[in-house]
């Protein structure tokens, strides 16, 4: 099985650097660029199935995408970012000025400790493995691509390759880029990790 792993286009709460983990925000000009740019890449290679997180900056982009080949998308909230709680659609800025203990100990035990009202690293981290896990097994021999977020990407990383929740800050998926990796009963190879073919903004 060939798995290719697309980020999706860029948003205005991206140029904002806002967190914004549930917060359903579309993709932007540029995001829809990016997507139009992965949807004429893909056109030429053989994909069997697209698979998307159900938030809208994802889904959109995979629906770009799915177009280039008249194919459907299926929708999974299991590969949606983490849930930021009471962080969602705040700034950084506005974070560390209103959450400093609470950002201060996030910081220093973010696998363990959740964000005020939010969603639990660990937790996080076991809902992404097991739908890349369900999606891995439904789909063995075929050539699937899937488009989720940054956080998310960066946990099927780690848990495909066995890098575990420590790995997690090693990978960062870029917007208009995409990571393959061949997967088999026995082994794992990451083919390549943000392979640039998009616009990317400085």
């Amino acid at each position: 099985m060939r798995l290719y792993l697309v980020r999706h286009g860029q948003t205005d709460m991206n140029k904002r650097n806002m967190f914004y983990g549930w917060t359903d925000a579309d993709i932007n000009e540029t995001g829809i660029q990016q997507a139009e740019q992965l949807r004429q890449y893909f056109r030429q290679i053989p994909i069997d199935a697209i698979y998307s997180s159900d938030l809208r900056r994802a889904a959109h982009t995979a629906e770009i995408i799915a177009a280039g080949k008249d194919m459907k998308v299926h929708y999974d909230s299991a590969f949606r970012e983490l849930y930021y709680g009471d962080w969602e659609n705040q700034t950084t800025e506005y974070i560390e000025k209103n959450y400093k203990e609470e950002l201060r100990g996030w910081v220093t035990d973010w696998k363990d400790l959740a964000m005020p009202n939010g969603e639990k690293f660990s937790d996080f981290y076991h809902r992404v493995a097991a739908g890349v896990d369900r999606l891995v097994e439904e789909n063995r021999g075929k050539n699937v691509l899937l488009v989720a977020h940054n956080g998310a990407l960066s946990t099927m990383l780690c848990h495909l390759t066995g890098a575990g929740m420590d790995g997690f800050w090693r990978f960062d998926s870029k917007q208009g880029h995409y990571s393959s990796v061949l997967i088999s009963k026995k082994w794992t190879t990451i083919e390549s990790i943000n392979h640039p073919l998009c616009l990317e903004e400085e």
